[in-house]
């Protein structure tokens, strides 16, 4: 059900969330992997969630990856790094309709997570998270 939702209902992967102690660390063994940061999505602090955000992009295989660290003691990903280390986080996919693309997920049994609200790190795109207890954690970013 979850990949009939997410990949045949117009749900288009934008990238990976990965959650991680040290942005400078992550960015350096990502770099050897390829990765360069993304210079259309400029490094940011996303203070409704408490973290820094970088993007980095493979040039050769349009691989997308947002590097994501805690930047408060309230943040999103704080209690996940001291319970599982660093590593994927979320998954981000572009939807061109929001209210439609939150109804197909409430019917699959994702739950919304967050309000919809402008996501720094993208531009001011809106943004909500969804979850399932089956799958994890999701993004939508509209994206028309």
């Amino acid at each position: 059900e979850f990949r009939r939702v997410l990949f045949r209902s117009g749900f288009e992967p934008h990238h990976v969330g990965w959650a991680v102690g040290d942005i400078g660390a992550a960015t350096n063994l990502f770099a050897g992997l390829g990765y360069v940061p993304e210079p259309s999505l400029p490094d940011c602090k996303d203070e409704n969630f408490q973290v820094h955000l970088r993007f980095m992009q493979h040039p050769q295989k349009n691989n997308l990856i947002e590097l994501i660290s805690p930047s408060g003691p309230n943040s999103s990903v704080g209690a996940l790094l001291k319970r599982s280390g660093a590593g994927p986080y979320h998954l981000g996919f572009r939807v061109a309709d929001m209210e439609a693309a939150g109804k197909q997920l409430l019917q699959s049994g994702f739950l919304a997570v967050s309000q919809l609200q402008p996501a720094p790190g993208l531009g001011g795109r809106l943004i909500r998270f969804w979850h399932a207890p089956a799958v994890g954690l999701i993004e939508l970013i509209l994206w028309p």
